[in-house]
């Protein structure tokens, strides 16, 4: 197989001999989700287990009590999310570690798959369109994907995902291409804004079409980790949406986050990823040979303090961390302080975060400093 051969290192559906390799080595239904993906960046399944809606209808009672649901109907809260239940809810780590899904993604890119992240909704996200290999991503590159499970059936008024098909064969644009660097990082700078600018501008250059995702209960929809997406607005709010999503990533790579890293200036954030599947840190591993733990140290990003903080855009973070619907989450350390947090890592107030979604998505994985 060429890709094998020649690229070991580029996921089977974004190979350049995919026409060649994927027919000879898939069995017809992994060949259409992997055209699908190659295609289009996205593929639709129906959701392969058949206790499927008893598991469903089980992770909505144990998690329903968790959520401020008046706070988010009066608008007091930006969204409603549980990260990492597969830690205390063994429905939700049950359809994170399915086996068939597994097999299917580790068919189709070529490595084995594993889940790392699961992030649980009971309303729409109402996201801005966003393309999560900023977010996080893998060395070699799109050795990452999602898969989204809808709970419950969607339509227009109860905030479906949207997707901009295409937007997947774009290059994986980081630091170094907007013009980024570590001083840019290190001292505060808002990078991602100019990644929204890229993508924006992108959209509108390639006259891309969004398209939405009306799904039926237990229909899921599978996308690369470069795919433009996001959540539509939820108009009818005393609804809800339920829906379940896992992060894939694939062994035999190293895992970072690009907004974070000068790669040119020897400045990496490599994540500390734990397996779902075993719960165990998974190894960071380049061309077969594991990063070592002192090379990740000397080349670690960190982020320096200032004094002259911006008044406007602390008042922006306080008011979100007044309407946070991430504030009560277990995951947060005990005695975690926003205002300290983003004290500590002044590029988040440049970017005027929510703090405590910003601790649980990226800053417990990138290591960042409480105070």
């Amino acid at each position: 197989m060429l890709t094998v051969k020649l690229l070991p290192g580029v996921p089977l559906v974004d190979s350049p001999f995919f026409e060649e390799d994927a027919p000879m080595i898939l069995a017809r239904d992994q060949l259409r989700v992997a055209k699908d993906l190659n295609e289009k960046g996205y593929a639709t399944i129906d959701f392969p287990d058949p206790d499927i809606d008893e598991k469903i209808e089980a992770i909505k009672r144990d998690l329903r009590g968790r959520f401020d649901w008046e706070g988010w109907r009066n608008g007091k809260l930006d969204g409603l999310r549980i990260q990492d239940a597969w830690r205390f809810d063994s429905r939700v780590k049950d359809i994170a570690v399915n086996s068939k899904i597994l097999d299917l993604l580790s068919a189709v890119y070529g490595r084995q798959a594993f889940p790392f992240q699961t992030l649980n909704f009971p309303v729409g996200t109402q996201q801005a369109a966003h393309s999560d290999h900023a977010h996080f991503n893998s060395i070699p590159d799109r050795f990452m994907c999602g898969v989204w499970l809808a709970f419950e059936d969607i339509d227009d008024e109860n905030g479906p995902l949207f997707y901009y098909p295409g937007s997947h064969k774009w290059p994986s644009y980081q630091n170094e291409h907007l013009g980024v660097s570590y001083a840019d990082i290190s001292t505060g700078f808002p990078a991602y804004r100019r990644y929204v600018a890229l993508w924006d501008a992108l959209v509108e250059k390639q006259a891309l079409k969004r398209e939405v995702f009306r799904a039926a209960k237990g229909q899921a929809l599978i996308w690369t980790s470069n795919l433009l997406h996001g959540g539509s607005v939820q108009v009818d709010t005393n609804r809800t949406r339920w829906s379940q999503v896992t992060h894939y990533f694939f062994e035999g790579c190293a895992y970072t986050t690009p907004v974070a890293n000068d790669t040119f200036q020897g400045k990496i954030a490599f994540r500390d990823i734990a397996d779902i599947r075993s719960g165990d840190l998974v190894p960071n591993v380049v061309s077969g040979a594991i990063v070592r733990d002192g090379f990740r140290e000397a080349i670690k990003t960190e982020f320096r303090g200032f004094d002259n903080m911006n008044a406007t855009r602390m008042q922006v973070i306080q008011a979100k961390i007044v309407k946070s619907c991430f504030k009560h989450d277990r995951a947060l350390p005990r005695g975690f302080d926003p205002i300290a947090y983003v004290k500590a890592n002044p590029d988040l107030i440049d970017a005027e975060v929510d703090p405590f979604e910003h601790y649980l998505i990226y800053g417990q994985a990138e290591g960042r400093s409480l105070r």
